[in-house]
């Protein structure tokens, strides 16, 4: 059922992509609206199916851990097959992302592991559970990863920073168990107050705040972001894949600077592999999906050697950190 945004629904959700840990107080006195309404708007969005639940933007790549994807175009597999191989990666304790797709492939399963022999070790066993449904596989590993903010108002005069990024070439931090603890919890579960979290960790609430600071500081957790579903909002999901060419760094950084401004746009990410350049989008048409592919071909025509897309027909998975708390609470 597609849910109609009224002006408030969009100012709440502005905030709430922008960072989804202010409180319903803190958003109220943005938006012109009490808590309590804040509460009931935020819980009406949840109960209609717009709102997923509240994720935190976690910079892996600081923690020594690697992504990489697995790309599976199936053969014999009816509805029932794709469903099972789909719930597999679901329920693996090691993928972050796990969508069924149309397009150029079935299903894409993105995992967060420590080196290229760990994913190894899983795609073997995927080939070997269901070799005779697989046509083709390929595999990438992330180099630069973009969390665009989306733009619920178009007019807004605020000037806001629309982007935040993770790189493989971010320096390397090192955290204790109790900060794993805490990052496992927060990854779903982005607004849950640090009361909560205390309980769970049978520690002081100051502790955690304490952590929470330093994570932020040491730019380990970047964002909280609200997590949305775009066919209740009548957006479809597609991904575009980019074969570069002639690439130089000038080039490639206008491109990776184009795409983020681009509407729509909320996951550009530069990757290695069979491909270089994937481009997520929530957009409200495959035309205008194409518009956006023609514009882009016209603009770096010296570097776009060719594209490729797939629209997301369920998405399974979407847990930012290896291992994390799947019990969502809002």
């Amino acid at each position: 059922m597609v849910y109609e945004l009224d002006l408030k629904d969009k100012k709440l959700l502005h905030e709430l992509d922008y960072n989804a840990r202010q409180s319903n107080n803190q958003i109220g006195k943005k938006v012109k609206l009490s808590k309590e309404v804040v509460k009931y708007r935020i819980d009406r969005m949840i109960e209609k199916g717009v709102i997923i639940r509240f994720h935190t933007i976690i910079n892996y790549f600081k923690l020594g851990i690697v992504k990489y994807k697995l790309y599976l175009r199936l053969t014999n597999a009816d509805k029932n097959k794709i469903e099972e191989i789909a719930e597999y990666f679901n329920n693996h304790n090691k993928t972050e992302w796990t969508a069924v797709l149309t397009g150029r492939w079935d299903i894409i399963a993105g995992f967060l592991v420590h080196n290229v022999n760990e994913f190894d070790d899983e795609v073997q066993i995927v080939l070997n559970k269901f070799s005779s449904f697989i046509a083709e596989k390929a595999v990438t590993t992330t180099v630069y990863l973009v969390h665009n903010y989306r733009l619920f108002l178009k007019n807004e005069n605020k000037e806001v920073e629309r982007i935040v990024y993770h790189t493989s070439k971010d320096n390397q931090e090192k955290i204790d168990e109790t900060d794993d603890k805490i990052l496992k919890i927060l990854a779903n579960n982005g607004r849950m107050p640090v009361t909560e979290i205390a309980n769970r960790l049978k520690l002081t609430p100051r502790i955690i705040q304490y952590r929470l600071k330093e994570l932020e500081k040491k730019k380990i957790i970047l964002a909280y972001k609200v997590h949305i579903e775009p066919k209740a909002l009548e957006k479809i999901f597609c991904k575009a894949i980019l074969y570069l060419g002639n690439i130089t760094q000038n080039r490639l950084k206008a491109l990776m600077s184009y795409t983020s401004s681009l509407e729509g746009v909320i996951w550009p990410q530069r990757v290695m592999g069979s491909w270089d350049l994937e481009i997520d989008f929530e957009i409200d048409s495959y035309d205008k999906f194409q518009e956006i592919i023609l514009d882009l071909k016209e603009k770096f025509p010296d570097i776009i050697k060719n594209h490729e897309f797939c629209i997301v027909s369920k998405e399974y998975k979407l847990d930012l950190y290896h291992d994390c708390d799947r019990t969502y609470k809002q």
